[in-house]
C-alpha cells in the first residue's frame, strides 16, 4: 500500500480536456519562460513598427526644409551678386521690390536672397542643388510661414491660429515677393479679386440688389477682415463685439444709448442684416420689416421679448414697425425708441 501510494505522489497530475487527458501540467518556471519569450516578440514588433513609421515620415519631409540663417557661419553666404549670375530675371525684378529697398537702407544687410532661401554656398558649389537651398515652390504652408514670419511678426503675430492655415493657405498663396502685379502688400491680384477667388459664396453675394459697395472699389474685403488673424470670429477686424467693424462706419448706431435695443449687443448685427449682400433694403435678412421684427416681439416661451400689442394691425403690411420705432438700434429719450 505504501509503495502504491508512493508511487502515485510520484505522479505528475494528469488534467482532462475536451480533446481528451494530457499529462503534465507545465512548471511555473516554463511558464514564466513562455510569457518572457512573448513580450519580448511583443515589444520586438513595437519596435519595428516605431522604426518603419518614422522611416515614412522621414522620407515625407520635404528636401526644402528651412535653412536657419542664424545658425549659419557667415562663410556659409554668397551674396546677392553670386544668386544673380544664375538667376539675373529674378534679380531685376527684385530691384523693385520693397525688400530690396531694406537691403539698401542697410548697406545690404536688411533683406537679401539668402535672408528667405537661407545659406547658399552649399547650393552653389553643388551646381545648383535645390535641395541644398529653400525652395519655397516645394515647401509645406508652414515651413513657408515660418520664414515669412521671422520677419513680419509684429503684424503677423496670430496668423498660425487662423483658418487659413487650418486650410493650407500659405504667406505665398496671397502674395509674391519677385514679380507684383499688385504694388499694395505684393498681392498676386487685386485684393477684392484674390479673396473672392476661394470665397466664392461671398462673391455671389456682392451681386445681390442690395450689397456693400466692394465690387465697386468703395470698399475692400481687409476694410472689414484680417486675413492673417485676430481673435474674432471670421477674422474680423476690431474688438471682441462683432459689431465694433460695422460701427467704423455706421457710426449712429454705435452708443452707447440711455435705452438699448438688446439684441444689438446680445446677438449683434447679424441678428438682421447680412454682412455682404441681400435682396432685401439695408441687408435686412427678411424681406418685410415687421415679419423681422415678430420673430423675437411674438407671444413665445422661446422669447423674452415684449409682444405686439393688441392695437397693432399686422394685417396692413405697409405699415412698418419702424415708422413709429424710429431710432430702432437704441434710443436716449424713449424706452420704446419712438424717438
Amino acid at each position: 500500500m505504501s509503495n502504491t501510494a508512493q508511487s502515485c505522489g510520484s505522479r505528475r497530475p494528469t488534467i482532462k480536456t475536451d480533446a481528451g487527458i494530457v499529462h503534465g501540467v507545465p512548471s511555473v518556471s516554463s511558464l514564466r519562460r513562455w510569457l518572457y519569450v512573448v513580450a519580448s516578440l511583443v515589444v520586438l514588433f513595437s519596435l519595428s513598427q516605431s522604426l518603419l513609421a518614422q522611416t515614412a515620415g522621414d522620407a515625407k519631409t520635404p528636401t526644402s526644409a528651412p535653412v536657419k540663417a542664424e545658425t549659419a557661419h557667415t562663410t556659409d553666404f554668397v551674396g546677392n551678386d553670386t544668386c544673380a549670375l544664375c538667376h539675373g530675371d529674378l534679380a531685376t525684378q527684385f530691384a523693385g521690390d520693397p525688400h530690396s529697398k531694406l537691403a539698401l537702407m542697410h548697406g545690404d544687410n536688411g533683406a537679401t536672397c539668402e535672408s528667405c532661401h537661407g545659406p547658399g554656398r552649399a547650393h552653389v558649389e553643388s551646381g545648383g542643388d535645390k535641395t541644398k537651398i529653400f525652395d519655397f515652390a516645394k515647401a509645406t504652408s508652414k515651413e513657408v510661414d515660418k520664414q515669412c514670419i521671422g520677419c513680419h511678426l509684429d503684424t503677423h503675430a496670430n496668423s498660425e491660429r487662423t483658418s487659413h492655415a487650418a486650410a493650407g493657405v500659405s504667406c505665398t498663396t496671397c502674395h509674391v515677393v519677385h514679380a507684383f502685379p499688385e504694388e499694395t502688400h505684393l498681392l498676386k491680384a487685386p485684393e477684392t479679386k484674390l479673396c473672392t477667388s476661394c470665397h466664392t459664396d461671398v462673391k455671389a453675394s456682392f451681386a445681390e440688389p442690395f450689397h456693400h459697395k466692394v465690387n465697386e472699389g468703395v470698399l475692400k474685403c481687409s476694410d472689414c477682415h484680417d486675413p492673417h488673424g485676430t481673435f474674432n470670429d471670421s477674422l474680423l477686424q476690431k474688438s471682441a463685439t462683432q459689431d465694433a467693424v460695422c460701427t467704423k462706419c455706421h457710426t449712429e448706431t454705435a452708443g452707447p444709448f440711455v435705452y438699448e435695443h438688446p439684441p444689438v449687443k446680445l446677438e449683434g448685427c447679424l441678428s438682421c442684416h447680412y454682412p455682404h449682400g441681400s435682396p432685401n433694403p439695408r441687408l435686412l435678412i427678411r424681406n418685410n420689416v415687421n415679419s423681422m421684427c415678430l420673430q423675437c416681439h411674438s407671444a413665445s416661451l422661446d422669447f423674452t421679448a415684449p409682444g405686439t400689442p393688441s392695437f397693432h394691425n399686422q394685417a396692413n403690411q405697409y405699415q412698418s414697425c419702424t415708422s413709429c420705432h424710429v431710432q430702432i438700434h437704441g434710443s436716449n429719450a424713449d424706452v420704446d425708441f419712438f424717438k
